[in-house]
């Protein structure tokens, strides 16, 4: 060590050469002070801006919570709809089942280990896969009936065809189509980095940023394809929550099993935003004692802390409850467009000291297109928020 080298005369051996991070498809410098760690969203942007890092860790937890907030709306719409045809309860309203559903929540909201939620993540999968499946089946049987168009000639065409030429534009609904847009891609936006250090060989790391795009792609692709295929079966008529739109013995089946299902993932997509709220919680509640030791979460704090977060967002999932696709839009825009375009690109001028200029002034561009993407978007929302609503 080093007192053994001044002992013997010897000079101490340099410091190792800083370490080498992949970062997307360019090299993040790791200074020796630093401990190398599994490079993560949070890690990079601490690296980049220090203490104001906080409003990345809060931007990814708020992110993970509206997620949560959309999963209190779905789920209520659903059960609603399937109490109406099983049992043909009207009295329930959603908020009824808004509230059961946060009674079942709270005390999966106090796992404290992500590995316990491996099981129900599983089911979770599968039902939504048979939901996807089953939602396919039943809009290419819808889809390809025949539809008298003119009863006087008897001419008739495919079901696809005649809701096709009937849907409603589009173009009222350009500023929510952005948020809801940067919502659809959320549980990537933070994952690529992790995802790319996890591969092992540095070679395929490399190869990393083209495969990502092309997986990227055909999701995307997938994704419209899936929305053509459904609007144009079952018309405009159908609702953000394309399962509650549903009728049928089948789509009864399907809302079960997505509500299901979404109840199943909850815990999950909360835990990562519960593990940044609740420490920051703690310190704006908790008086520090003197002591060089600081005080630490007990397990009962932190599911009271947990409850709390959870009754939160049903409180406000009451009073959003008909607005699901405006709670989308907004939590795209105000969350997802600063993760997607703002920070990255400001994360990638800090931590790339050998950038070149152009690529620095690119960076700065695309950071101002996604600010005032949020900007917009997140404004018009907000101001045509009752044209949004669904009952």
């Amino acid at each position: 060590n080093y007192n053994n080298h001044l002992e013997s005369g010897e000079q101490p051996p340099p410091p190792p050469p800083p370490q080498q991070q992949q970062y997307g498809a360019t090299v993040v410098q790791q200074d020796s002070l630093f401990q190398a760690k599994l490079l993560t969203y949070p890690e990079l942007a601490k690296r980049a801006f220090g203490p104001y890092s906080i409003f990345v860790d809060l931007g990814i937890s708020l992110m993970q919570f509206g997620v949560c907030l959309t999963y209190l709306i779905f789920v209520p719409d659903n059960l609603y709809q399937c109490g109406k045809a099983l049992l043909g309860i009207h009295s329930f309203s959603k908020l009824t089942f808004l509230w059961i559903m946060i009674v079942i929540e709270i005390p999966i909201s106090w796992i404290r280990d992500i590995r316990k939620l491996t099981t129900t993540n599983v089911i979770a999968s599968l039902l939504i896969a048979f939901g996807l499946l089953a939602v396919l089946g039943m809009a290419f049987f819808q889809g390809l009936q025949t539809v008298v168009v003119d009863e006087a000639t008897g001419e008739s065409e495919l079901a696809f065809v005649q809701n096709m030429q009937t849907l409603k534009p589009a173009t009222p609904l350009w500023f929510p189509i952005i948020g809801t847009s940067f919502f659809m891609m959320e549980g990537s936006i933070a994952l690529i980095v992790p995802l790319q250090q996890a591969v092992y060989r540095p070679e395929d790391q490399a190869k990393f940023p083209d495969l990502y795009r092309t997986c990227a792609f055909y999701i995307v692709l997938c994704y419209i394809s899936f929305s053509l295929v459904t609007c144009a079966a079952f018309g405009s008529h159908i609702k953000t929550a394309l399962t509650a739109s549903l009728t049928g013995p089948l789509a009864t089946i399907v809302q079960l099993a997505y509500s299901i299902a979404v109840i199943l993932t909850f815990p999950l997509q909360a835990f990562p935003a519960m593990e940044v709220a609740i420490p920051l919680l703690f310190r704006m509640t908790t008086t520090a004692p003197s002591g060089p030791v600081a005080p630490t979460v007990t397990p009962l704090q932190r599911n009271l802390y947990a409850t709390a977060i959870v009754v939160a967002l049903g409180l406000v999932a009451m009073v959003s409850i008909n607005y699901l696709g405006n709670i989308v839009s907004l939590v795209g825009s105000f969350f997802g467009i600063p993760l997607g375009l703002v920070f990255p690109p400001l994360i990638h001028n800090q931590l790339v000291k050998d950038s070149t200029p152009a690529t620095k002034l690119k960076n700065y561009c695309v950071a101002l297109i996604g600010f005032v993407a949020m900007s917009l978007a997140s404004v018009n929302t907000l101001l045509t928020w009752d044209q949004g609503a669904e009952s």
